[in-house]
């Protein structure tokens, strides 16, 4: 079975009492399965963006593609769609930038998602004067990619 399919265990979840913002994660998400947590995703995306955000490797990794999984099965409510989209493709450029090794593993994943979502940006409802250029993220994410993998790959 694939790491990334398995519910993060405890151990997975580390030291989070240390920090607030991964104890609260951890009160949300723990033990819970995607399918769980969709109506959350779908519900509250801003918020469990930042819960992402905050999560250990291998929680962010497994519940990042849950996200994934909301993000592309549409149907949200009004302006929901459209923040949804918007977290999804900010937090993958987010990672790539301060983080990379907790997103790397998993953008292979990701980056169709993250193609399709750029590419589809009226769909989402998605105002460009209110959440920017989606097909300019696209490059974005495209570009760190590239250099992150580049990186990854002299030091190997």
């Amino acid at each position: 079975m694939h790491p990334m399919l398995s519910i993060p265990t405890e151990v997975d979840w580390g030291d989070y009492r240390s920090d607030l913002d991964q104890e609260d994660a951890h009160r949300k998400f723990a033990g819970k399965s995607n399918d769980e947590m969709q109506q959350y995703f779908r519900e509250i995306p801003i918020e469990a963006a930042g819960d992402l955000r905050f999560m250990p490797e291998i929680p962010f990794r497994y519940y990042m593609l849950g996200f994934r999984d909301c993000v592309m099965s549409g149907g949200f409510e009004p302006c929901h769609g459209s923040d949804a989209a918007s977290c999804f493709l900010h937090l993958v450029v987010e990672k790539l930038e301060s983080q990379p090794r907790q997103i790397l593993p998993i953008m292979p994943e990701l980056l169709s998602a993250v193609e399709c979502v750029a590419h589809n940006q009226a769909v989402f409802d998605a105002d460009e004067s209110i959440y920017g250029s989606f097909p300019e993220t696209l490059k974005q994410v495209q570009a760190l990619y590239k250099a992150r993998a580049q990186d990854t790959e002299r030091r190997l």
